[in-house]
């Protein structure tokens, strides 16, 4: 055989095995993705789902989301307590009792007025989407820790 040919030969040998590492380090890794974030969704629970939600809801995350529009009140809570998550099937529906800041002594127009603080209870439903669990969002007036609205009114959020 001709050196050149020979050559030939051994470049793309050479080639096709550097293609075959390059695409196996990346199906490698792929999988590598794919199993943390099915054995993260195979965790995910109806009460971890509402849990993240209430946290994100409860620190003004809603006020910041563009995709909901803009409130003009929110309700201040000073503090909550989630009842047991029921499930049917891929639905779930929890109910969160919300205790409201009294907000007779405040001068906050973005705050729903509960002169005396009060509570009530909230349904939140909870749905099964492609393996994890997801809090429905409606259109409701965003519920607001007191402390996270006095920390974002002090730092001009």
């Amino acid at each position: 055989m001709d050196f050149r040919v020979l050559r030939r030969i051994f470049v793309l040998s050479d080639c096709s095995t550097e293609k075959y590492n390059t695409g196996m380090k990346k199906l490698t890794i792929l999988a590598a993705l794919c199993a943390a974030i099915s054995a993260h969704a195979a965790e995910a629970t109806p009460q971890a789902a509402l849990d993240q939600f209430l946290k994100f809801e409860l620190d003004g995350g809603r006020l910041h989301n563009d995709t909901e529009g803009y409130y003009e009140q929110v309700h201040l809570v000073d503090s909550w307590k989630t009842d047991a998550v029921n499930c049917e099937g891929a639905r779930c529906k929890a109910t969160v009792t919300f205790t409201y800041t009294a907000t007779s002594g405040l001068d906050m127009e973005q705050a729903v007025p509960h002169p005396k603080g009060g509570s009530a209870q909230v349904d939140y439903i909870v749905l099964q989407k492609g393996g994890q669990w997801q809090v429905e969002v409606g259109k409701d007036t965003p519920h607001v820790s007191r402390v996270a609205m006095e920390k974002m009114l002090k730092e001009g959020l």
